[in-house]
């Protein structure tokens, strides 16, 4: 993958969009104040999509990096070091980031294992910071 604009995303691919959608966060204050003593990457991994997205905050900063999605063993927490993951469908990942789905609901996509997701304390993150695009 070639450094562009998107630093470490290819074009057109899942990790794209969730670049577009996090990487405002690096222009509002508030969410640096917040955030300054806190580091933690978060894998986001569509199973039907070519790539998964690791978002990481490291003081207040953020960024977003595509890993191909071809070998189970190149998103592992070990390699990657992510301290939560979420797996599931790309149109899932977009209910959840329309905010069409509640958390009751990912709670019983969950149990109906649609959707996998390792530490969710960490996800719950992805929320609060989601909360700094919709309040600015």
């Amino acid at each position: 993958m070639s450094e562009n604009k998107l630093g470490k995303v290819k074009e057109g691919t899942y990790p794209e969009g969730v670049f577009n959608l996090y990487m405002p966060l690096n222009s509002i204050d508030k969410f640096k104040e917040k955030f300054a003593k806190e580091s933690f990457k978060i894998l986001l991994n569509p199973k039907d999509g070519e790539y998964a997205a690791l978002v990481t905050v490291d003081k207040g900063t953020v960024s977003v990096e595509g890993i191909e999605n071809k070998d189970k063993k190149d998103l592992t927490e070990e390699k990657l070091g992510w301290d939560g993951m979420m797996k599931t469908t790309k149109a899932l990942f977009d209910e959840i980031g329309e905010g069409k789905l509640s958390q009751s609901d990912i709670i019983k996509k969950v149990v109906a294992r649609k959707i996998k997701m390792k530490a969710p304390k960490f996800l719950l993150k992805l929320t609060e910071m989601q909360s700094f695009l919709e309040s600015d």
